[in-house]
């Protein structure tokens, strides 16, 4: 049931647990919210008196500056989830503590506790969506905080009911004891989400700045610039001090009225409870099902109906002052600006660039906000005593009448804005939702001035033009952009024919027979494209002359995919007798069109075509087609040639490619590392565009040590606003398997001694080491200050003093929660130590009792070096039946290593017969060869992964004594590793006679310079004895050199020993 309830709301599985304990911490704080606000209003009006409220309200916004101000510097110095657990506590505490001295009747005892419960509300608040924002990226707040936010809602109405019955029950002051409950409940749910989400404790230590508070007059000099430059900035203001100015006076009306009709506090608490949880669910249902209202009428419009209805609601309290009065004013309102103008002035605000925003943003909400709310409870002080508060209603429609001029301005002046901002470059289009643009420019006006402004551009920007009104759906789209093709260049005639529609019409035939170029295929091509999409009754006279006229085939295969849809068996003939032609242009044509044909029957035989070997050039062609056919298992084929030496194949193969898990995510960021720019960017596209995200994968491939990967993760990490949460997850994943590498190491050292143990136990702490490394460089990559990268440094270092400093930097840097886990590991203390701090922190597996069940754990692992280590170990040592079971599975790897390893032990432990090492001539295993890399000098450093990266692309080959290995002078791409035996290095002399310079033996290696130079060999190689060598080809170096740089480092920095080495036995020698 969960699992479809999440499928229906877009909830993704791994964010499905965060969600809903965010939601119920929202539940929790609005539900205290509620109760706190209907006990501190209903004892204010009732024991202290409505005529103070002016003075409250003045009084409230002062506060809201001054606290605003404390808390800017607090959210820097403490965690989210930290400052949210101390406020909640802060909160209730202070508020039980107030009902302590309840019964001393001190009357500013409730004016304060009206201004608490709105600071509490704000505070609570900001500092639950702060959280918020660190826990989900962009994305997921688009999907998620409308959820969270029903959540908080539903908190609300179970307040707001339940606040009468809880005052019957325990009586109404008691209700600041139940605040204190349901913010206690508040608090453990943050401190559970913390155990649950352990990075939730994560601060982030890097130096920040406290932001100093600005002035009103500061915030004045900033601001003036913009309000002189944009019209836009002046029509905000309006917009933001107008409301600000009447809602203080609404809201002493409501409460006056409310006042007047209850003469008690029992009566007017149950209004309060019941009026607001009905309000609550009237906002739920819009919140779920009803959406924002505000898309059928352009933005002015839209921002003319909140003022409006403050119109009538102040004319209803100026003829009827009463609780009916009241509760439509509160409702409407609510409603109106839940649901249209918040959301309208927040796409109003969106229009403009982040810079502008930054500036803007702050003076509306900090200056222009206070100055409203201190007119509005200034017009009230004035008033007291000498009208009734129905007549403030004057006042009020004095305010509301220049808000609602200010609308008409906007939509008088609405479409001149829109087109200063895109003149100027300051539209912030990109930032916004499609369905926000589409209400920005869903005005008449302002679409026809669209229309003549894209009817005059050129170029990209006529484009631009295009692709905004084709996604802000403008009627008679087709018919301006075929009055203007002529107009335009070449390349931007054939984007425009791009977006035609099929309604098109004959006009478009026409247009298409006057802008027909015989000689430019690609013109042509995009010509019969735009005609397919028309009525064959329109298109087939064009499509069939062209068909006819034209020499170019790839222009007549898309003819012929319009014609073919009339006659398809006459066309269908032509398809195939394409298809089965010798010249390559020819059978191009035939795939392009059997892919544009939409028969599936073309499947079978273009997947056949992808095979032969003639059709190297087409392939591209062929990927296309198939995709565009829908063939089955499009991934698995599409994948095969995403290594393809052709740029233009792997672009093909990867837009066929789809992400749908995390293995496809994986394959399209190695793709990041692809030499070609075009499928670089092409990757980066697809890995931002795709519906299948992981952010938590995106930042452990940052640890891939390519430089091309990291800059295409950077850009997509600041694209997709991943965030430092998700960055401190990927840090602590990391740790948890370092921990579970040591845990599997410590349980093989319980095993009886042997090299193939060793060679496994090696391999796992190695694979420890580079979690943890992992671990520091996924922490680097988000300090832009640089620390993190210098601490790492210092870690590394022999000095033990630099790294001693290094690691109590470290320790200082990050929080205790990370810093406990981490520091165990990097302070060389013995495994069992940092295993029971592992323990403590993570489930990790433990075979102490059992030693022998290790081999099934790792036989089960991703990693094939290990699969293929731990057979090893087995074909060497006993195994029980789990083993041999799990073993047998294995011989059907699709590891072409793991099989073969798999197949031998298996005939092992079946006691058939095995070739041993020395009968099994070229043959020999990947961990034997191992084991002979790592006493061969140039490979000594590296680790076993890497090792079994160069054994996999090496081959073993046999010469007999006396046999030429390398001739001198002649081209070589080998380099070759001495196994066993011995041979002589010679150099050529004069009249065929040669000289023996040196002999090497086994651990040693010749030729490596063709590795990293296209040089003839500079000696001859010859065996002495019977040798077995291990060549390394240069292509193969290649490749694995690609995804494990460090083994060309390590050999460049043996290569430069050894010539440091002769470098100085010559000037010996000269000596």
């Amino acid at each position: 049931m969960l699992k479809i309830l999440s499928k229906w709301l877009n909830i993704y599985q791994d964010e499905r647990g965060l969600f809903l304990w965010s939601a119920v911490l929202l539940f929790l704080i609005r539900t205290s919210g509620v109760l706190f606000n209907n006990f501190a209003e209903t004892a204010f009006l009732k024991r202290f008196g409505v005529e103070y409220l002016p003075i409250v309200y003045m009084v409230n916004s002062v506060s809201t500056f001054v606290i605003m101000g404390f808390m800017v510097g607090l959210m820097g110095k403490l965690p989210g989830s930290r400052l949210l657990t101390y406020l909640l506590l802060f909160c209730g505490g202070s508020v039980a503590g107030l009902r302590l001295i309840i019964p001393l009747d001190i009357d500013l005892l409730y004016p304060l506790l009206f201004v608490l419960k709105a600071q509490y509300e704000v505070l609570l608040g900001l500092v639950f969506w702060n959280l918020a924002n660190d826990l989900f990226n962009t994305r997921q707040s688009k999907r998620l905080f409308p959820l969270i936010t029903a959540g908080g809602v539903l908190g609300g109405v179970i307040g707001s009911f339940g606040t009468p019955f809880l005052a019957r029950t325990i009586s109404m002051d008691n209700l600041m004891l139940a605040y204190l409950g349901t913010t206690i409940l508040g608090a453990i749910t943050v401190k559970r989400m913390g155990v649950r989400f352990p990075t939730l404790l994560l601060s982030d230590k890097s130096p920040k700045k406290r932001k100093s508070h600005t002035s009103i007059i500061k915030e004045f000099k900033k601001v003036i610039p913009l309000i002189k430059e944009s019209r836009l900035v002046k029509i905000l203001i309006m917009l933001t001090l107008m409301p600000n100015v009447v809602i203080p006076i609404m809201n002493y009306q409501f409460n006056y009225a409310i006042d007047q009709s209850f003469g008690n506090e029992r009566t007017m608490i149950e209004f309060f409870g019941y009026f607001r949880g009905t309000l609550n669910i009237i906002s739920l249902i819009i919140l779920l099902f009803v959406g924002k209202l505000y898309g059928r009428w352009g933005l002015p419009v839209v921002l003319m109906f909140h003022p409006i209805n403050y119109m009538f609601a102040f004319i209803a309290f100026l003829l009827r002052f009463d609780l009916f009065s009241a509760m439509y004013a509160r409702i409407s309102t609510n409603v109106l600006r839940t649901t249209m103008n918040v959301p309208a002035t927040n796409i109003l605000m969106g229009l403009f660039p982040e810079s502008y925003r930054n500036v803007i943003r702050p003076f509306l909400r900090g200056t222009v906000v206070r100055i409203g709310v201190l007119m509005g409870a200034g017009f009230i002080m004035l008033s007291e005593g000498l009208v009734h508060p129905r007549y403030l209603s004057l006042v009020g429609m004095i305010f509301v009448g220049g808000w609602i001029i200010t609308t008409f301005f906007l939509k008088r002046g609405y479409s001149k804005i829109l087109l200063d901002l895109i003149s100027r470059n300051m539209l912030d289009l990109k930032s916004m939702e499609d369905k926000d643009v589409g209400h920005v420019f869903n005005d008449k006006k302002v679409r026809n001035q669209l229309v003549q402004a894209f009817l005059s551009a050129r170029g990209n920007d006529c484009l631009w033009y295009a692709r905004l009104l084709k996604s802000l759906g403008v009627q008679g789209l087709d018919s301006y952009i075929l009055s203007t093709l002529k107009n335009q260049g070449n390349m931007t005639k054939i984007e425009l024919l791009s977006m035609l529609s099929p309604q098109a019409g004959d006009e478009a035939i026409r247009v298409f027979k006057e802008l027909a170029e015989p000689g430019r295929p690609d013109l042509m091509a995009a010509l019969v494209k735009a005609a397919n999409r028309l009525d064959s009754g329109l298109s087939s006279d064009f499509e069939t002359e062209v068909f006819k006229t034209t020499k170019y085939p790839e222009v007549k295969a898309y003819a012929v995919t319009g014609l073919y849809q009339q006659d398809p068996e006459k066309y269908r003939e032509i398809i195939d007798t394409w298809l089965d032609e010798d010249d390559i242009t020819e059978r191009k044509a035939g795939v392009i069109a059997a892919g544009e044909s939409g028969e599936d029957t073309y499947i079978s035989r273009l997947e056949k075509m992808l095979t032969a070997e003639k059709n190297g050039p087409i392939l591209p062609f062929v990927l296309a087609g198939l995709n565009r056919l829908g063939a089955p298992d499009m991934n698995t084929l599409a994948h095969t040639y995403l290594s393809h030496p052709m740029v233009s194949v792997r672009m093909a193969a990867l837009e066929a490619f789809e992400i749908e898990d995390d293995d496809d995510l994986r394959t399209v960021i190695d793709l990041l590392n692809d030499p070609s720019n075009r499928v670089h960017e092409k990757a980066k596209h697809r890995l931002e565009s795709s519906s299948y995200q992981n952010a938590q994968l995106l930042v452990e491939s940052l640890t891939i040590p390519r430089r091309k990967v990291r800059d295409g993760l950077f850009y997509l990490l600041e694209s997709m606003d991943i965030k430092n949460l998700d960055v401190f997850r990927a840090a602590r994943f990391q740790l948890e398997r370092s921990y579970r590498n040591m845990a599997e190491a410590e349980t093989l050292r319980l095993l009886p001694e042997s090299r193939e143990r060793d060679l496994l136990l090696d391999h796992l702490e190695q694979k420890s080491k580079v979690r943890l490394e992992n671990a520091l460089r996924v922490l680097a990559t988000q300090d832009r200050s640089g620390q993190t990268k210098t601490i790492w440094r210092g870690i590394s270092s022999a000095d033990l003093r630099q790294r001693s400093n290094s690691l109590e930097a470290l320790d200082d840097l990050l929080d205790p929660s990370l810093s406990r886990i981490m520091m165990p590991l990097l302070e060389d203390l013995p495994p069992s130590q940092c295993l029971a701090v592992g323990r403590k922190k993570f489930k990790l597996p433990n075979f102490d009792s059992d030693p022998a069940a290790i081999y099934p754990h790792l036989l089960a692992k991703q990693n094939w070096v290990t699969v293929v280590l731990t057979l090893y170990l087995v074909s060497h040592q006993g195994a029980d039946e789990v083993v041999k079971e799990a073993v047998e599975n294995l011989t059907g790897s699709e590891n072409v290593y793991i099989c073969q390893m798999a197949q031998c032990v298996f005939d092992l432990k079946q006691d058939r017969p095995v070739k041993k090492e020395d009968e099994m001539g070229t043959e020999i295993s990947v961990p034997d060869k191992i084991l002979h890399l790592r006493r061969i000098k140039i490979f000594e450093g590296l680790s076993i992964t890497e090792l079994a990266a160069v054994a996999s692309v090496t081959e073993e080959m046999v010469f007999q004594p006396g046999e030429t290995v390398i001739k001198e002078g002649e081209p070589g791409e080998t380099m070759y590793l001495i196994l066993e035996g011995e041979v002589s290095v010679n150099k050529g002399q004069e009249q065929g006679h040669e000289i023996e310079l040196d002999r090497i033996s086994a651990g040693d290696y010749f030729g490596e310079m063709a590795l990293f130079e296209d040089i003839p060999r500079s000696a001859t190689i010859r065996t002495q004895k019977e040798t077995r060598l291990l060549m390394l080809h240069k292509r193969e170096f290649a490749e694995i050199v690609r995804e494990y740089p460090q083994i060309a480092l390590h050999i460049c920095r043996v290569l430069g020993a050894r010539l440091r080495r002769l470098h100085d036995k010559v000037k010996r020698n000269e000596k």
